[in-house]
């Protein structure tokens, strides 16, 4: 259950990337600039963190192109080009946010030269919003099945300890520490942990493949990196989980006199 929920999350954090790196920072450049000028700024652009890619649109680019959205051809019309040439940036997901485009913007236009720096800033408000209401649930069920996976795995090992409680008290008795007697349970908490988060993935991956045609192809969307995340934060809860609940399944019946132990 843990595996799927994080299998929502990497692919709504893979989704939101994408969906981030669709925004576009529109800089417009003084009509009087040469292309020595324009290449200067192109590059000072180009060194910049925030920036992923940048391509230059000449004015007569953007005015074909608003021709062919109008349906007019209003260049003849008006005799010069009223579209200035422009640079188009494609920025890094992590700075694709109202925030960072706030400061990016003045950043941009302190460059000399640039005489405009747009983004759709509405567009871009509501995508953040949708991205925090699409979240807020994914983490609430998050939390109510890793409330109810601790709950069974915890109950599970409690019911197997208390079988050897017996052989945990004669430990204690010819003088073993709590650490000697902890060890071997902690082991196998840990072992079955790493065994269940395997088994765990590998019926993820078979849910994937099975489900593959309707969901688009989602296997080949999914790179390398992803899975080796899911499985990672499988294996890590499957350990996690087993070996605080052994931890504390264990010091219970250690703290036990020999009369409660019946």
């Amino acid at each position: 259950m843990l595996g799927l929920i994080s299998l929502l999350y990497l692919f709504g954090e893979k989704w939101q990337e994408q969906l981030r790196e669709q925004v576009l920072v529109q800089v417009f450049l003084d009509k009087e600039m040469d292309e020595t000028a324009i290449s200067r700024v192109k590059k000072q652009l180009e060194g910049q963190p925030f920036t992923k890619e940048a391509n230059y649109v000449t004015a007569e680019a953007a005015s074909e192109t608003m021709e062919e959205e109008l349906g007019e051809e209003f260049v003849d019309f008006l005799g010069y080009l009223p579209i200035p040439p422009s640079i188009d940036l494609q920025l890094m997901p992590a700075y694709a946010s109202l925030d960072s485009l706030n400061w990016i913007s003045e950043t941009i236009a302190s460059v000399e030269g640039v005489t405009e720096v747009e983004y759709q800033k509405v567009l871009l408000g509501k995508l953040e919003e949708n991205l925090r209401k699409a979240s807020l649930p994914l983490i609430i069920l998050a939390g109510l099945l890793l409330l109810i996976a601790i709950a069974l795995i915890n109950n599970t090992i409690r019911l197997s300890i208390f079988s050897r409680r017996f052989i945990i008290k004669s430990m204690q008795l010819v003088g073993a520490t709590r650490g000697f007697i902890r060890r071997p349970f902690i082991s196998k908490g840990i072992w079955y942990g790493i065994v269940s988060g395997i088994l765990a993935f590998g019926v993820i991956v078979g849910l994937l493949a099975l489900f593959r045609k309707m969901s688009g192809n989602m296997l080949e969307q999914v790179d390398i990196f992803t899975f080796g995340k899911l499985f990672g934060i499988v294996v890590l809860l499957g350990i996690l989980i087993a070996w605080i609940s052994t931890h504390f399944a264990v010091n219970k019946y250690i703290r036990l006199r020999q009369d409660q132990l019946y």
